[in-house]
């Protein structure tokens, strides 16, 4: 919980106006991949690295999880803490919190 603590400011400014070119979201093939993914963010913030779009970006491609750009995103399942995401076109799976910072920025 305190890792999260940290991310949290971090990754708003990844999804702030401006930061982003285009609304989307990192989206992976898995539950387990997307809490995989959430955890090395958390890692990586709670080391004091400061996130932006580059260091997320690689840390998405190390997990496997490419960019979706889409203004379309909605959640239609959660398992294991993570939720399932589709624009009707693309289907994939990142955590809640992710979620969130996606439609606030929106």
């Amino acid at each position: 919980m305190k890792r999260s603590l940290y991310l949290l400011p971090c990754l708003a400014l990844l999804f702030s106006s401006g930061a982003l070119a285009e609304p989307g979201m990192f989206l992976c093939r898995s539950p387990v991949v997307a809490n995989d993914f959430w955890t090395d963010l958390n890692q990586a913030a709670g080391a004091g690295v400061k996130l932006n779009m580059e260091i997320a970006n690689g840390i998405a491609a190390k997990n496997g999880c490419p960019f979706v750009p889409s203004t379309n995103l909605k959640p239609i399942d959660f398992v294991a803490g993570q939720m399932a995401i589709t624009d009707g076109k693309v289907k994939g799976w990142a955590a809640p919190q992710l979620y969130i910072m996606y439609v606030n920025a929106q």
